[in-house]
């Protein structure tokens, strides 16, 4: 299979193509990863989308990018523009462990995507909040400031989400 062509067939509304790259490197996610996060980084946004997809649904199937490959993927977020990329990124970092190298880079970065004008990366980007507080326990009165925030001006959307993380942490409802 060609996953780069795979990927690239995707109309903007079927998954099918994603899908059957996923059954395709089911068998080997660690070396599957690394080239779907060269997929992920290119300027091609069909291949940022699929290759993050992809990249997501190993990590809810048990196969996170770790090690390096979590580095990459973090780094990810700085680099791609496709909202739906950025988006999948940010809802697989509940499954990974954030590098300790990494966590000032995605602090940045989710901060700043807390401001998109795209409502569930919003949404997303308070959650990985939360996912960097455990992994860094010294940010927690800094994004509690954030949630409290956040939850009294978000929409419902982000405010689900901020009750999600909050909830993880052992701090929400």
């Amino acid at each position: 299979m060609d996953i780069a062509e795979t990927l690239r067939s995707y109309d903007g509304k079927r998954v099918a193509p994603f899908r059957a790259v996923a059954d395709a490197v089911r068998g080997a996610p660690e070396t599957a990863v690394p080239q779907l996060l060269d997929f992920a980084a290119s300027d091609e946004a069909a291949l940022q989308v699929g290759a993050t997809w992809v990249v997501k649904h190993l990590a809810e199937r048990g196969d996170p990018p770790d090690g390096e490959w979590a580095a990459q993927t973090i780094d990810l977020l700085e680099r791609m523009d496709a909202p739906h990329a950025i988006l999948h990124v940010l809802q697989t970092l509940p499954y990974m462990e954030i590098p300790a190298g990494r966590q000032q880079a995605l602090r940045r970065v989710l901060k700043r995507l807390i401001r998109s004008r795209r409502v569930f990366v919003r949404a997303w980007a308070y959650n990985g909040l939360g996912v960097l507080v455990a992994a860094d326990p010294e940010l927690r009165d800094e994004v509690e400031v954030l949630f409290e925030a956040a939850a009294a001006t978000e929409s419902a959307a982000v405010r689900v989400r901020i009750r999600h993380a909050r909830a993880a942490l052992g701090t929400g409802p």
